[in-house]
């Protein structure tokens, strides 16, 4: 399993976006044409995307928004 590459800004854009385009593609009369099957689609990703911290888009661009990565180690100054 992959490290998590996604910072909390990003989670909550992803998981917001997820959920605007899950409710216009549901709210739909009726779910038939492969556009909103797609939207589906890429509403899920964004939401698992969101919940796990984790892009596999992003793994493989080696790109990392997470703020954990960028952290200081505490040095010993008494040395």
């Amino acid at each position: 399993m992959i490290e998590r590459n996604i910072g909390n800004a990003e989670r909550i854009v992803r998981l917001s976006f997820g959920l605007i385009f899950a409710a216009w593609a549901l709210s739909q009369p009726s779910i038939i044409t492969a556009a909103e099957w797609f939207v589906i689609i890429v509403a899920a990703s964004l939401m698992l995307n969101g919940i796990f911290s984790r892009c596999y888009l992003w793994f493989l661009l080696d790109v990392n928004t997470n703020e954990s990565g960028k952290r200081c180690t505490p040095t010993n100054s008494f040395d």
